[in-house]
């Protein structure tokens, strides 16, 4: 795919599959939750990249077993339990970092193609929304949004070369995952006694 096409490409949740097939397309999830009430997260599959594969493939493998570590620490919650704020007195809720890192996937590796691309969530007026605007009414919508801009993702740094500035980008966001997913650790022990990788 070249950078073009992979810019003129519109996201669209209602297609896009969940991280490219870790185990579930949309069509499975609402087949499987047919109201956001009723919903509960399904979990994803995970690997861990080969010790033996080349540098891009190890940079897009961590970056993506981070980005389904995001979803997996989701996995098996109701909506109301994913807006939870259960470590106070910080506000931060596992939805709340779904929503946060969908905006670095967008600043960070969507604006590689197309510089002048606003946030989804983040204004000058709510400078914390992706943490602070949150309900459970949107929690499903919030984890589609996440999956198809980590689809995006994929496909405009697939279409670049890798050198320093995409290596840059690569890290970054592989640093952003890897300090949330911390917060995501306690957040999640704190709502149901949850722990692990």
């Amino acid at each position: 795919m070249t950078v073009a096409s992979a810019v003129t490409r519109r996201l669209n949740i209602e297609e896009a599959p969940f991280f490219d097939g870790f185990a579930l397309t949309l069509a499975q999830w609402h087949g499987r939750h047919a109201t956001v009430g009723a919903m509960t997260v399904p979990d994803v599959a995970r690997s861990t990249p080969a010790r033996s594969a080349d540098e891009r493939a190890l940079l897009d493998g961590w970056l993506d077993y981070y980005r389904a570590t995001m979803h997996h620490k989701c996995a098996g919650l109701s909506p109301d339990q994913l807006v939870e704020r259960s470590c106070p007195p910080s506000t931060v809720s596992l939805i709340g970092l779904v929503r946060h890192l969908t905006e670095m996937e967008r600043v960070y590796a969507h604006r590689l193609a197309e510089p002048n691309l606003p946030l989804r969530y983040v204004t000058d007026l709510s400078p914390d929304a992706d943490f602070d605007d949150v309900t459970p009414a949107t929690a499903d919508t919030d984890l589609r949004t996440f999956a198809a801009h980590c689809t995006h993702s994929r496909q405009v740094m697939a279409a670049l070369p890798l050198e320093s500035n995409l290596r840059w980008t690569y890290l970054y966001l592989i640093k952003e995952y890897s300090r949330h997913l911390g917060h995501a650790d306690l957040i999640r022990e704190r709502i149901d006694g949850a722990i692990g990788e």
